[in-house]
């Protein structure tokens, strides 16, 4: 029997981008799931990841205490092999990509200011 394959991506972040991306999708009114589909989807648009140097995780966490995970709940298993393809394209993994997304957004706050905006 064929193993159904998953929808979503599972991002392993640090506790307190956890909680602030957390705080900051129900500030907006959304969930964290809905944020960072949004973010993969601009992400694909704005194509910034390929510019990214990355470096290993410094802090990760331990077998009794793995870091916490963010999780966004994709259309299909397609779009899911489209992230982790485009992830890998970038020289990361679809963890490092979707943890640097969330972190960006946390600084840049591109979506409050895409709503706020005058």
């Amino acid at each position: 029997m064929k193993t159904p394959q998953k929808s979503h991506v599972s991002v392993r972040v640090l506790p307190e981008d956890k909680e602030r991306f957390e705080k900051y999708a129900a500030s907006m009114g959304i969930g964290v799931s809905e944020l960072l589909r949004l973010l993969i989807t601009r992400e694909y648009h704005r194509k910034r990841l390929s510019k990214v140097s990355f470096r290993p995780e410094r802090r990760r966490g331990t077998k009794n205490a793995p870091l916490p995970t963010v999780t966004a709940h994709l259309s299909s298993a397609e779009d899911v092999e489209q992230f982790d393809a485009y992830a890998q394209g970038c020289g990361t993994n679809r963890n490092g990509a979707g943890a640097w997304l969330i972190r960006t957004e946390l600084t840049e706050k591109w979506l409050k200011k895409a709503i706020c905006s005058q």
